[in-house]
């Protein structure tokens, strides 16, 4: 079952237990905090929006996408941009960000793929592809840091397994992808790539 469906039900769950005034064992389990929840869900939606959105000349990604960070460069290749884009409209607190510190290798900064592994390893949130733990509105990231050959984008849906703790299959929402944002079908993790010899190395979680 996908965990977009489980989980609201989850929360229909908790929400009937807390006027009743108590939360049952699975509800705090499957909830355990409604507004990061909400805010996943807000990633999804807005990337979700997005979908079909193209470019305006080479990278000339929609200006929206710039608008919402002062440190966005436009035009630039928009993959990063675009998750960037969904996870500040959806209020994440914490970010890579897009511009590289005083004396940081240019490299680190959000419109790089990669720094997002480096950041989300950094700062507790980065979960390995074997893992299989990811959550809708995590940034799924293919390739390796440093590498310019890399990709990041938002996972919008994802299945589990029967134990609803381990992934099978994902689906994303990926900015500059043949010039637009795109909507995936259903894939593997085991086969997720973002072309040939590009294969997803993980996710990054939002919190």
């Amino acid at each position: 079952m996908a965990r977009r469906l489980r989980r609201t039900a989850a929360v229909v769950i908790a929400v009937g237990a807390l006027l009743a005034g108590a939360v049952p064992a699975q509800a705090q389990d499957e909830v355990a905090d409604p507004a990061q929840w909400r805010i996943r869900q807000e990633i999804v939606d807005y990337a979700f929006s997005q979908v079909g959105a193209k470019e305006n000349g080479p990278n000339g990604y929609p200006q929206r996408y710039q608008d919402v960070d002062p440190d966005v460069r436009r035009p630039v290749e928009w993959c990063g941009v675009f998750v960037n884009w969904a996870w500040t409209k959806a209020g994440v607190p914490e970010r890579p960000s897009m511009r590289a510190v005083d004396g940081a290798p240019g490299v680190d900064q959000g419109h790089w793929a990669t720094y997002w592994q480096k950041w989300g390893q950094a700062n507790g949130r980065w979960k390995p592809i074997a893992d299989r733990d990811v959550e809708m509105g995590d940034a799924v990231v293919y390739g390796n840091y440093p590498s310019m050959y890399a990709h990041v984008g938002v996972v919008v849906e994802v299945n589990y397994d029967r134990t609803g703790l381990k992934a099978t299959h994902v689906r994303t929402v990926e900015g500059n992808v043949s010039d637009r944002v795109v909507y995936s079908k259903w894939r593997k993790l085991s086969d997720l790539n973002a072309g040939p010899g590009l294969r997803a190395t993980g996710f990054v979680s939002p919190f």
